[in-house]
């Protein structure tokens, strides 16, 4: 595993100095938490004793910073969804020399958590926040903000990009391509999603939903298919009837599952084999097994 960084990219002092003037605030000190592994992702918790209390923010610098997540979580204020509100964005590093994004923090433990421990309320409530996000229209989004959320891919693309990735000859992949592209059960229609619709970055107090995080990579994408990772990559929450109350939930057909579930299969393979590293429990060898299974049904 990563070692976690145990010190900012910038000067500590210099990163009190440009909070305090972005957010009119005098700071008494400052404690700096890594959020992951080491990155150029890593987001930072930065807790402040100020003037007026304490304070938690996230704090992002540099190449980790998003103009993506800006736009999204600045179109988001209109819902009554909970995110993180965009506090301070310097794109260009006027400041620290690097760009700086500053959001609030929100306290909660990950959805997923409670999936795992099969609790009664959790597996409804990521279908209903699942739901609720893919069913926001581009109409309910600031006209503006169109233009800046980049993400969009459909589940073809994502097909043919994988396609296009595997080294020659790979028989397998040339027979899952063909039963992939002759049985596509045609696009349920691309939706709104933050792009990252893992239940780690669904947060809850109890039972119930205090935030949606990571909004660098939102858009609109192929739905199905972000709704089924969580269930692809811990078979611990697969055959509880979850994938199938969604489809009804939504208004697709359960049948198209199981050509996502061969895409899931194909796309993860292609990525395996790229990097020669598994992909969470998911092997080459335990793909080419589940992806030769898929096509003999």
């Amino acid at each position: 595993m990563p070692a976690m960084p145990d010190a900012l990219p910038v000067p500590e002092d210099e990163l009190v100095q440009s909070l305090g003037k972005a957010l009119s605030l005098s700071i008494h000190a400052m404690h700096a938490n890594a959020l992951g592994a080491s990155s150029r992702e890593t987001p930072w918790r930065i807790d402040l004793e100020t003037d007026t209390g304490d304070l938690r923010l996230l704090v992002r610098l540099g190449s980790s910073c998003s103009a993506n997540e800006v736009a999204a979580l600045t179109a988001m204020e209109s819902h009554s969804l909970p995110t993180p509100t965009t506090l301070h964005w310097d794109p260009e590093g006027e400041a620290l020399g690097v760009p700086l994004f500053v959001s609030t923090f929100i306290d909660g433990d990950p959805l997923l958590d409670a999936m795992k421990a099969n609790e009664p309320w959790a597996d409804a409530l990521y279908i209903d926040t699942v739901c609720a996000v893919q069913s926001i229209t581009s109409r309910e989004l600031p006209p503006d903000s169109l233009e800046t959320i980049e993400g969009d891919e459909s589940a073809l693309e994502v097909l043919e990009k994988a396609y296009a990735m595997f080294e020659r000859p790979n028989p397998l992949a040339e027979a899952a391509y063909e039963r992939l592209k002759k049985t596509w059960p045609g696009s349920p229609g691309d939706r709104f999603s933050n792009g990252d619709l893992w239940p780690e970055n669904l947060l809850v107090q109890g039972d119930r939903l205090v935030g949606i995080i990571d909004w660098q990579h939102a858009g609109f994408t192929d739905p199905i298919f972000e709704f089924l990772l969580p269930f692809f990559l811990v078979p611990d929450l697969r055959n509880r009837g979850t994938e199938e109350a969604y489809c009804e939930r939504m208004g697709f057909d359960a049948a198209m599952l199981h050509w996502y579930h061969g895409l899931e299969f194909f796309d993860s393979l292609r990525w395996v084999l790229k990097t020669g590293e598994p992909y969470e429990i998911h092997t080459a060898e335990s793909l080419e097994a589940d992806l030769a299974q898929w096509l003999e049904i």
